[in-house]
């Protein structure tokens, strides 16, 4: 059931990320790279409604983190794999931005 959620709704580009002192279009393809690794991470049939929470703690997540321009392929999988726990927990988005 993950295909009817639209990833592309999720998908920032340079001019949506905020001021990253020029690494803008980095900060943009990271957070793109973390929308999709959470969705290729889904079961198929998550529910939808299950997968979009966890969507939309991302940006909170990463808006104001340093660390958003450094993001590796270990960091990803790191946090695809802390926020699916989580998420599994029954934990809500709220929580998650504190983690």
């Amino acid at each position: 059931m993950k295909e009817l959620v639209t990833i592309h709704s999720y998908l920032a580009d340079p001019e949506g990320v905020g001021d990253w002192e020029g690494e803008e279009e980095l900060a943009a393809d990271n957070l793109n790279r973390l929308y999709h690794a959470v969705y290729d991470a889904a079961d198929d049939d998550m529910d939808p409604a299950s997968l979009e929470a966890m969507l939309e703690a991302i940006w909170p997540y990463w808006q104001h983190n340093p660390e958003l321009t450094e993001l590796d392929d270990e960091m990803i999988e790191g946090f695809v794999d802390s926020l699916f726990e989580h998420f599994n927990n029954s934990s809500g988005q709220d929580d998650f931005d504190d983690y």
